[in-house]
């Protein structure tokens, strides 16, 4: 099996992603890692755990899914700049 590199940037994605979960349950739009969770594809908890546990990286798919159903800025996502919210 390859020998996974870690790029800085993709754990910079990472982090923002897993930050975006506190962020949303903060103001109110989110109430559990499940809920979170199922609406951005990642099925359950246990792969949210994963993801926290640096062992597993969001997918385009997850973070497609975390901007159309949250609206947390794509710019935000991938650059750490920013809103985090898109304005309407």
């Amino acid at each position: 099996m390859p020998v996974r590199k870690n790029i800085p940037e993709a754990v910079e994605v990472r982090k923002r992603f897993l930050r975006s979960f506190e962020e949303l349950r903060y103001r109110g739009l989110v109430r559990t890692k499940s809920e979170f969770s199922q609406n951005v594809g990642l099925c359950n908890s246990s792969n949210y755990n994963r993801m926290a546990n640096k062992q597993k990286e969001p997918g385009v798919t997850n973070i497609l899914l975390l901007n159309k159903i949250y609206k947390v800025s794509m710019y935000w996502i991938m650059f750490g700049k920013g809103d985090f919210l898109e304005s309407i």
